[in-house]
């Protein structure tokens, strides 16, 4: 199926920022002194969220490694829609444009909350995304 090369960089792409995603996530330490302050609240200051006492930080790792999740469940799709048969193709399609979707909207949330890094990242993954979209049949 002439999708497999893009589906397949797509999604070697989208592991990889996956894979960059949970490192930089994990092993991020801030140095300023004020920046120091507000992740040792995070950590320090309780509330009750849904039932359950949690701290700031608990919030921030578990979004964080959900996105991480995220992430390696989109690689995973977009390696399993490269080899979609052609009876498949209608909702691989589908399934690819989705997934381009969400990187459109990342490249804009990137650019608004994270950096050029995440944006570029998010860029590349929708272009491939597309690519293959486009020649899924």
């Amino acid at each position: 199926m002439p999708a497999k090369l893009p589906l397949r960089i797509s999604s070697i792409i989208l592991l990889l920022f996956a894979i960059g995603h949970t490192e930089g996530f994990l092993s991020f330490r801030p140095t300023e002194p004020q920046a120091v302050d507000v992740l040792n609240a995070m950590r320090n200051v309780p509330f009750n969220f849904g039932g359950n006492t949690v701290h700031w930080m608990d919030l921030y790792t578990g979004f964080g490694l959900a996105i991480s999740v995220s992430g390696v469940v989109s690689a995973v799709l977009a390696w399993r829609l490269s080899s979609a048969t052609s009876g498949e193709a209608p909702l691989a399609r589908t399934a690819a444009w989705l997934l381009c979707v969400i990187q459109v909207a990342n490249i804009v949330l990137g650019l608004r909350y994270f950096g050029p890094v995440q944006a570029g990242f998010s860029l590349a993954a929708a272009a491939v995304l597309a690519w293959g979209a486009l020649r899924l049949r």
